[in-house]
């Protein structure tokens, strides 16, 4: 099985080297009338569940669609304050970019506003929710290792891995984000196979769990490898100037991130200016300069993704169909990982 790295360095110049040709949607007299409308309406609210997913949007969307001010709030629980306000009557966002599980409590109350969003350049494939839902980019778990003290072949390649003894003590993970992927394996695994991994990967790796950032972690050479990462983080520490390179291991494990518009969205016309974009050829190509998030689904065209599917390695997707089992596994996993049940 290949490797599958991702060459931090590569990455960055991949992201800031698109000088791509624009989309004939942004020209075309349908979005300028909507455009026009968006103006009047002077602003849009977006919420989005992390201030560094979303910070980089006002700037970038206006270089695109002047005269149109993005508001934005960051926040972890957007989708239970978003039902809060709608039942108050309040109807305070018109854009959430969140999680396609999130995005669910949303459309089982009939929350959203169903969109043609091919209008936006948005591939056929890349909606949920019948088209209440236009996917914006995917993130893969990874693994973040000080390429300083650590060589790029002593890196785990499979998740299996973090169970040999050469790795006890020596890897850091998100107290949030471990569990939740440790779950996710149960879909390739199977439940017997994953609630034993769990089990010795909580008795036997000595793995530190932490909600702390854990770059500092890394580059003091505490940790050597930060485990079940986003993968867009490493990448934003290595721009910063942590010493630190990715592996994405096998089963990749995946989550899937969209756009969506409010049903009683107050600015109805920036709305879907505003998501269309985000889930545009033009807003991706904007999000990977950002924040390096990008698109691992089998139609890819990122080079990363279209390495990995050719080393034909497994890929666990985030579907709707999959939601279901997906959470059951990661209920029953997800405490053994964190230290809460047996």
């Amino acid at each position: 099985m290949k490797i599958l790295t991702h060459a931090i360095a590569a990455a960055a110049v991949l992201a800031g080297g698109s000088a791509l040709a624009q989309s004939a949607w942004m020209s075309s007299p349908e979005t300028k009338a909507l455009h026009e409308a968006a103006k009047k309406e002077g602003a849009v609210v977006l919420w989005g569940t992390a201030a560094r997913e979303i910070d980089w949007i006002p700037k970038a969307f206006a270089a695109a669609f002047p005269s149109i001010e993005v508001q934005t709030m960051a926040d972890n629980n957007i989708t239970t304050k978003a039902i809060a306000e709608a039942r108050a009557g309040r109807n305070a966002v018109d854009v959430m970019m969140t999680s396609l599980s999130l995005v669910k409590a949303l459309d089982e109350r009939s929350l959203l506003k169903p969109m043609d969003w091919s209008k936006f350049g948005v591939p056929k494939g890349y909606t949920a929710y019948d088209n209440r839902m236009a996917f914006t980019h995917n993130m893969a778990y990874a693994i973040a290792y000080n390429k300083d003290k650590v060589k790029a072949q002593d890196v785990p390649k499979s998740w299996a891995e973090l169970l040999d003894p050469k790795y006890k003590g020596k890897m850091v993970a998100n107290q949030f984000l471990l569990p939740r992927m440790v779950g996710v394996l149960g879909l390739a695994w199977g439940e017997d196979k994953t609630v034993k991994f769990a089990t010795d990967l909580r008795a036997n790796a000595d793995i530190m769990l932490t909600n702390a950032p854990r770059e500092p972690f890394l580059q003091s050479g505490e940790r050597l490898y930060a485990v079940a990462e986003v993968d867009s983080f490493p990448k934003m520490w290595a721009r910063d100037g942590v010493p630190v390179e990715l592996v994405i291991p096998e089963p990749v494990v995946t989550a899937q991130f969209g756009a969506v518009v409010m049903d009683k969205a107050p600015h109805p016309a920036a709305a879907q200016l505003l998501a269309g974009w985000l889930a545009s050829p033009e807003g991706k190509r904007e999000r990977e300069k950002a924040v390096f998030q990008i698109d691992y689904l089998p139609t890819s065209t990122d080079p990363v993704a279209k390495r990995i599917y050719a080393s034909g390695t497994k890929v666990i997707l985030d579907t709707p169909e999959l939601l279901a089992e997906r959470d059951a596994l990661m209920r029953k996993i997800a405490p053994i990982v964190a230290g809460q049940a047996r």
